[in-house]
């Protein structure tokens, strides 16, 4: 009995589950798509994980019980013993609490299936489920999901898609109709979201918001509404809407907090230089999600999502960004008269 398995076998599975979600996501019509697209995405981590557990020598079985076939592990407990082996930059509790939500989303279908408009919230989920899979892949097992699937999509639309801050908040004609499950399901969204902001860490995996071109525009935690949902129970509706606005509370770091948090990026000291190069080549300090400036031009402070940002970049990436904001310096400065 080979209790690990082939990674190679489970890793070809896992991307065939993930290719095939997004398939049936992009047919025209497909009843009952949320619903098999999850069950997929949730089939694909399970692989993958076991894939990387069976890659390290790890066991995918539970220890066997008398008179009992063998079982592999579940994708929860799978998650549980990869944690230790996750790839660097990938916090495991985001990934963690989209997949949870998304299993709760599978296990209590049959509350969803009139709830108008809610599939606007399993899109963003589902899109970043996908997102998370892809870094995973690429970072453990060096592979690209784009050589697996043809990007040339007809976009097909008659209604307008539902906007998700609405939705979440409230607001419009399509969030009117939310059942008590629905409620539920917001709530949880609400806490998870809460959880991976005041542990610092990166809100983009847990859930983000989509434009119909598949560009990323807003993470959860950075929206101007966040939740509007105060109690489980939803028994007066939408209790709440969170506005966050105070730069001290969006973006609380310093350069020299990020400095001191990272440390070390690669086995080498993390410095002051190697941030500006950072922040320089990869246009931070443009983009309101991870810097912000005051009027006056004397204050710049950080986001949390700098963080997992900078620690997802490989070596090589930093090196690039050192060696051209060196560059980049050497060309400002004046040449001097012969």
């Amino acid at each position: 009995m080979n209790y690990r398995g082939s990674h190679r076998r489970l890793l070809d599975n896992a991307k065939a589950a993930i290719v095939a979600a997004i398939e049936i996501y992009n047919k025209p019509s497909f009843r009952y798509r949320d619903e098999c697209v999850v069950i997929l995405l949730l089939n694909a981590w399970e692989l993958i994980l076991k894939a990387m557990l069976s890659k390290s020598g790890a066991s995918i079985f539970y220890k066997k019980k008398r008179g009992q076939p063998y079982r592999t592990l579940s994708w929860q407990d799978a998650l549980t013993s990869a944690a230790k082996i996750f790839p660097r930059g990938i916090n495991v509790l985001p990934v963690q609490r989209n997949l949870e939500l998304l299993g709760t989303y599978r296990d209590n279908a049959v509350h969803f299936y009139n709830a108008d408009g809610f599939g606007a919230v399993m899109y963003s989920l589902t899109q970043t489920c996908i997102k998370n899979f892809r870094d995973v892949l690429e970072a453990a097992f060096h592979q690209q999901l784009e050589k697996d699937i043809n990007w040339q999509l007809l976009p097909l639309g008659i209604t307008p898609p539902i906007d998700i801050i609405s939705y979440i908040s409230g607001k419009g004609s399509a969030s009117q109709k939310k059942t008590s499950a629905v409620h539920q399901f917001l709530a949880g969204l609400a806490e998870a979201a809460e959880e991976i902001k005041k542990a610092g860490e990166d809100s983009g995996r847990l859930m983000t918001i989509f434009s119909v071109k598949l560009e990323s525009v807003k993470k959860i935690g950075d929206a101007d509404v966040t939740v509007g949902v105060g109690k489980a129970d939803a028994t007066t509706g939408p209790l709440a809407i969170v506005k966050t606005q105070d730069p001290n509370v969006s973006h609380p770091l310093r350069q020299k907090d990020i400095i001191d948090h990272i440390g070390n990026l690669h086995g080498r000291e993390f410095t002051g230089h190697v941030f500006q190069a950072i922040a320089w080549k990869h246009d931070l300090k443009s983009k309101p999600q991870y810097c912000w400036k005051a009027s006056e031009g004397v204050l710049t402070k950080y986001s949390n999502d700098v963080i997992p940002y900078i620690n997802r970049l490989t070596a090589s990436e930093v090196d690039s960004a050192v060696s051209s904001y060196r560059q980049f310096l050497k060309a400002q400065q004046p040449k001097k008269k012969k």
